[in-house]
């Protein structure tokens, strides 16, 4: 009886195992290419938005920009085809900024007077769509 509650314990971890490896190679990869556009002149905030994408589907990250502050948004995706887009709301979800206007730029660079609380909406413009996954970096400089 416990070496059949081994075996179904150690397949589950092995299961697990393996499916882990690819998002975290995913995350790598990401990484990786957003830190193609984040100077070194910005620090990070420390933290990595990372969300799956799915057809029809926006992902919303939430986030709060000081006042005064130089701050840098890095936008990428490991999705073959379509454009990234990422829009800025305050919120009341009044627009901010649209990375669609200025020709799908991978980031955006901005200065708020006052601190406020944003959301960061991110999604894909495509014809065929496949599900993929998004990173967004954040860092402002020193």
């Amino acid at each position: 009886m416990k070496t059949k509650k081994t075996i179904i314990y150690l397949a589950l971890i092995t299961a697990l195992s393996f499916t882990a490896i690819p998002t975290y190679s995913q995350v790598e990869q990401l990484q990786n290419i957003c830190s193609l556009y984040f100077s070194p002149e910005f620090i990070s905030d420390g933290q990595e938005y990372f969300a799956s994408l799915k057809p029809d589907q926006k992902v919303e990250f939430r986030t709060t920009f000081y006042g005064e502050n130089t701050y840098r948004i890095v936008a990428c995706t490991n999705l073959k085809k379509g454009d990234l887009v990422f829009t800025v709301f305050d919120t009341e979800k009044n627009l901010l900024f649209s990375n669609a206007s200025y020709n799908f730029s991978q980031y955006w660079d901005f200065k708020f007077t006052s601190t406020i609380t944003c959301i960061i909406q991110v999604d894909v413009k495509s014809i065929k769509f496949t599900p993929g996954f998004v990173m967004l970096l954040i860092g402002y400089k020193p």
